[in-house]
């Protein structure tokens, strides 16, 4: 079923692309990722979601609207320490080939314990409470410990 889908996704987006709604800029040389030209068909499409988002949000919602570049420069990436220190830490499942962050997983798996009432030890209860806040902030190797253990 899952190769159906991924097939039958690749099929429309292979659509797409040959009816010109959308393509990868620069795509003749090689494509820069996440940047996307889109032809009339796309271009329609594209202004009626916004107009759609903009008449929910600005109308409805009565939320502040801005425009700001879409483009980050490395050297404010740098200034900022993104650059340094952020890195998703992932975990590949072996058997569907679908990738998680380690973070996540690990909060979610510590979540459902403490939900799931699976930890009948009160020291065990309370040292996961100590390190759910601390997991956003573990490098690799402490999260590689608490995943072991």
């Amino acid at each position: 079923m899952c190769e159906d889908k991924n097939s039958m996704r690749l099929e429309m987006e292979n659509l797409l692309k040959r009816r010109f709604f959308y393509d990868q800029s620069f795509s003749i040389y090689g494509g820069v990722n996440g940047l996307y030209d889109y032809g009339p068909v796309g271009c329609a499409i594209k202004t009626n979601i916004i107009n759609l988002w903009r008449r929910h949000f600005i109308l409805q919602e009565q939320m502040l609207e801005i425009d700001c570049s879409m483009l980050t420069p490395e050297i404010v990436l740098k200034a900022s320490g993104h650059v340094d220190r952020f890195t998703d830490l992932m975990i590949k499942d072996t058997e569907t080939g679908e990738c998680f962050r380690a973070d996540h997983l690990i909060e979610g798996y510590f979540e459902k314990l403490l939900e799931t009432k699976g930890i009948s030890d009160a020291k065990n209860k309370t040292e996961i409470k100590q390190l759910l806040p601390q997991i956003g902030n573990m490098n690799a190797e402490d999260m590689q410990q608490v995943i072991e253990k």
